[in-house]
């Protein structure tokens, strides 16, 4: 590996090139400080997201199999979504763990925050660890949402990354994150 860092290139001018409900995409040029190339580069704004490890009282891991129209398949995943304005993560995850499964958790803690993908966006990912976690109401999803919900050991979840049967790689990414800091 080289000794010589890259250098920030220089932000010369940006315009909105696209806008939706959830996100803005904004055309960026930039200019290398160094050798003065120049591109134009488009990065993805949008809210932060959360990703909540839940783990039931009898110490399974909550998960919700939904629709995923990129994919145009079914997903495994963790819970989680968007985090409201002026929304802390804690309060998010807590928020979308009871919306998306009706589990009520007795404490939650932010685990860290990440950047799912910073090539092309600069949004924080938010992981919140939920415990003691216990179905105390009905499920309030979003009008085009439809989930059902699962309660595993954790070791079966890993097993399901193996098997290719959890394919999002942002609850992979929670999932094995969550792993590591468990073993400290």
């Amino acid at each position: 590996m080289g000794t010589k860092s890259p250098s920030p290139w220089i932000l010369n001018g940006q315009k909105i090139a696209f806008t939706c409900p959830f996100c803005q995409i904004f055309e960026k040029n930039y200019t290398h400080p160094i050798d003065r190339r120049s591109g134009n580069f488009y990065v993805m704004d949008m809210a932060d997201w959360v990703q909540v490890v839940a783990f039931t009282a009898d110490n399974k891991l909550i998960l919700v199999r939904q629709f995923r129209f990129g994919t145009e398949m079914l997903s495994l995943e963790t819970p989680g979504g968007l985090i409201d304005e002026g929304e802390n993560p804690v309060a998010a995850g807590l928020r979308e763990l009871r919306e998306e499964t009706g589990y009520i958790a007795e404490n939650a803690h932010l685990l860290t925050s990440i950047y799912p993908n910073p090539a092309m966006q600069k949004n924080r990912l938010y992981i919140v660890v939920a415990e003691n976690c216990q179905k105390m109401v009905e499920q309030r999803l979003d009008p085009n949402e439809e989930i059902t919900c699962y309660a595993v050991p954790f070791e079966e979840c890993l097993d399901k990354i193996k098997s290719g049967e959890i394919h999002h790689a942002i609850a992979i990414g929670t999932l094995l994150i969550y792993q590591l800091f468990a073993k400290k």
